[in-house]
């Protein structure tokens, strides 16, 4: 038995690649006793050369990116349809393929697939995308993964193949909670039992997913007086760029997505007050929601009356970054854009006044919480202000102790 997606050198088409190259149908192949069968899955047509870059890693464009993806769904889904085929028939295969999606099936693959359509009816974009990228990186791995094959030793084999691929050790970190994350849905199901729970203590004979590497980016007091008193072209990305840090710093370090989906219920300028709830935790906490209450310093102020839009009615947004028609798909487009927008006027920011650090908007929350915390805050104060669960959770948005106040605190001696 032997699965393959393959260039059908039978039907050349009348096209040619950018170097000339003939154009072939790209197909599933599927060999059993000797005798092929090809089926067309839907994947981009390619030529032979563009294929073999693919199959090397030799993805330099968006297309060869995309057809790559096409392939390995196309493979992962013909083997696991295989797998459950005793006996193997190509009429059977032919009618699960094209009928019954994997989806729905108590695959592993198939429960990682249908848990980020989930995510996607939910309107949860960034974090569907985040699994479908694990799930990918998965499939390169290994084509075909069962729920028996998820042993320790089998996570420490995709840590280091991760590695070796020059994925960060934060990233690693990322996709293997996503893992873990499937995993204790497929028990919760009851696809699979606790016995086989792979995760746990190293010490225990388990497989420890490695920490996450927090490097804290927080800027001095002085740097953003700087930042502030910057004098940016009216309308430039630098002059957006400093607007929205400087009002995400202000306001508690607010996350884009949150000052994005601010709306004009939010602002009390009576009381001062902003107030909202941020979209990373409404969904856990349905039943108590809790609300961040930000000051509206006179920076914030003007950043508001700066960019917001004219129509000032409850349920519309302060800020016309994201539309109240737009799909969950073209929020996170639209919010993904312009958090780029701003970190590339940050790091023309950090050039003009030789800030040596590479700041984004993330940033923001960092050094909000460190100035606080510089300035007398106790970490309690510190913690209510974020609205965080645990003193553990506050503690990796404070930036280290610098050698200033590490002299300031001899002299307490």
């Amino acid at each position: 038995m032997h699965t393959k997606v393959v260039c059908d050198l039978r039907r050349p088409l009348q096209q040619t690649d950018s170097k000339g190259n003939s154009i072939y149908p790209v197909k599933l192949r599927i060999t059993f006793q000797r005798l092929r069968r090809y089926y067309d899955v839907g994947i981009n047509s390619l030529s032979q050369e563009e294929l073999k870059k693919i199959e090397s890693g030799s993805r330099t464009t968006k297309f060869l990116r995309d057809t790559y993806k096409q392939i390995l769904d196309a493979e992962t889904r013909a083997i696991e349809i295989i797998d459950g085929l005793e006996p193997f028939s190509f009429n059977e295969f032919k009618r699960q393929y094209f009928g019954t999606p994997v989806t729905q099936q108590k695959s592993f693959f198939g429960t990682f697939s249908n848990y980020i359509e989930d995510l996607k009816k939910q309107g949860r974009i960034g974090t569907a995308n985040s699994y479908h990228c694990a799930l990918t990186s998965l499939q390169s791995f290994k084509k075909s993964i069962h729920w028996n094959d998820l042993t320790p030793g089998f996570l420490e084999d995709y840590e280091i193949f991760m590695t070796s691929q020059g994925r960060t050790q934060n990233t690693i970190g990322i996709y293997l909670r996503s893992l873990r994350a499937i995993v204790n849905l497929a028990i919760t199901k009851g696809f699979i039992t606790h016995d086989f729970y792979p995760f746990g203590k190293k010490s225990h004979g388990k497989y420890q997913i490695p920490s996450s590497v927090n490097t804290k980016k927080a800027l001095t007091r002085e740097e953003i007086e700087l930042i502030k008193n910057l004098v940016a072209p009216l309308g430039s990305r630098k002059d957006r760029a400093k607007d929205f840090w400087l009002f995400s710093y202000y306001i508690n370090g607010a996350n884009m997505t949150d000052i994005a989906h601010l709306k004009w219920k939010n602002i009390d300028f009576n009381d001062g007050m902003i107030r909202f709830v941020r979209k990373k935790t409404e969904r856990a906490n349905k039943g108590n929601q809790v609300k961040i209450a930000a000051v509206i310093t006179p920076y914030a102020h003007a950043v508001i009356e700066k960019y917001s839009v004219s129509d000032r009615q409850p349920e519309n947004f302060v800020f016309s970054i994201i539309g109240k028609e737009d799909t969950p798909e073209k929020v996170d487009t639209k919010i993904h854009d312009f958090t780029t927008g701003i970190n590339k006027g940050l790091k023309q920011i950090c050039k003009e006044l030789k800030i040596e650090k590479t700041i984004t908007t993330y940033s923001a929350r960092h050094s909000h919480a460190t100035i606080l915390l510089q300035n007398g805050a106790s970490l309690e104060q510190i913690m209510d202000q974020f609205k965080h669960s645990s003193m553990k959770v506050t503690m990796n948005y404070i930036d280290s102790i610098t050698d200033q106040s590490r002299k300031d605190l001899s002299k307490m001696l």
